[in-house]
């Protein structure tokens, strides 16, 4: 049998076998409300993974931030690692309290139905039972591998990427296990992704009666509506970098000249690191044109998320899924989507970085949000199988 065969047995072999195991831990997890914050819910994702990660023979880690909950590394390293791997999913989720009690798990056809299960508690299963299946088979490569399972991707990262700084940064590839992506047919695997800046622009200006003193005010919504019209006019249709501003609020009866008016924004679509320093320039502008006079304009912003670069770095970790593509009869493409997710972070700490290694999903941060469960044991032995081709 060639190393190939032996390979592509194992990868499926192994896949079969922890199918329902994985299913199991899908429908355990979709019951645990695990919203961004809620450390109640993120200690009980927690302990069920270190269990199972520490019966793996793992280094494993929890590391605590306050307000969040833990994120969650597990080491498995070999006597001479020759390199090292990453890899990622996170284990929030965009629901509150309760709404796993109004919204089980439930299966219907091929799809399985539960909060966070395709986002991403699918990718958690599937990189832990991908690298549990060649372990016993002992076909796993010559290098140390990290899981990093993080606690609040749902808003940004902000934790987490400190974390990836630290934990990464001396990685040789990163491996994210955000849902899977599909183009023209083919299965599609992500090297970069546009990124995002969310901010407020705040408005001081000087209440005064409407009637008796209208002139002695000065309007902060009207200077907000000139701060409005400036910022959609940053819009960049041909770079496809586009300026929201949602909500809108500000001043109080209205026989009052609004003292203060306060909004939201996004700029989406940023498709290089090197737009940032421009964008953040033009946001800073808008503190500097006032209209209405008298009003004063602060505007905080920050990154959500950075770019995930296309180009020749994450093309070679796209390379590696070639082989294991081909032995499994798999036609993979290469893809650039606008959505952000944690890939982003390792392909700026210079990682060679693909993402949407997860199974294949639909209506995710929905309440009807499901996971394809063929797609499951494919992408496990997907993933196994790029394991055993990196020996």
């Amino acid at each position: 049998m060639s190393d190939y065969s032996k390979i592509l047995e194992a990868a499926k072999n192994g896949a079969e076998k922890y199918f329902p195991v994985q299913m199991d831990y899908l429908k355990r997890f979709s019951s645990i409300d695990c919203g961004t914050g809620n450390e109640k819910g993120n200690s009980e994702i927690v302990s069920i993974l270190k269990e199972l990660l520490l019966s793996m023979g793992a280094d494993v880690g929890i590391h605590y931030e306050k307000g969040l909950g833990s994120h969650i590394t597990a080491r498995i390293t070999p006597e001479n690692p020759a390199g090292k791997i990453v890899l990622n999913a996170h284990i929030d989720t965009v629901f509150g309290e309760g709404f796993t009690q109004n919204h089980p798990f439930h299966i219907d056809g091929d799809w399985a139905y539960g909060l966070g299960i395709a986002d991403c508690k699918s990718g958690v299963v599937i990189s832990i039972f991908a690298v549990k299946a060649m372990q016993e088979a002992g076909l796993l490569p010559n290098m140390e591998i990290e899981f990093i399972f993080n606690c609040d991707e749902e808003i940004g990262t902000a934790s987490g990427s400190r974390l990836y700084a630290k934990e990464a940064s001396d990685a040789d590839y990163a491996f994210v296990f955000e849902g899977a992506e599909k183009e023209n047919g083919k299965t599609g695997f992500v090297t970069a992704r546009r990124g995002v800046i969310l901010g407020t622009i705040d408005i001081e200006g000087k209440e005064a009666h409407a009637g008796i003193a209208y002139l002695e005010g000065r309007s902060a919504i009207l200077e907000m509506a000139h701060k409005i019209i400036e910022f959609y006019s940053f819009n960049d249709y041909e770079k496809g970098i586009y300026y929201n501003i949602a909500p809108v609020s500000g001043g109080r009866p209205n026989g009052i000249v609004a003292g203060s008016a306060h909004a939201e924004f996004c700029v989406a679509g940023i498709p290089m690191n090197s737009d940032f320093a421009d964008i953040e320039k033009k946001l800073k502008s808008l503190e500097d044109s006032v209209t209405v006079k008298g009003c004063t304009v602060n505007v905080n912003y920050h990154t959500l998320f950075p770019s995930m670069e296309k180009g020749e770095q994450n093309s070679k970790a796209f390379a590696l899924l070639k082989k294991p593509a081909e032995i499994m009869g798999i036609d993979i493409t290469e893809l650039y989507v606008p959505g952000a997710t944690d890939g982003a972070y390792f392909s700026s700490l210079g990682i060679p970085t693909v993402d949407a290694l997860s199974a294949e999903f639909k209506d995710i941060h929905t309440v009807n949000e499901c996971v394809n469960m063929p797609s499951i044991k494919e992408r496990t032995a997907f993933f196994a199988a790029v394991l055993g081709c990196m020996r």
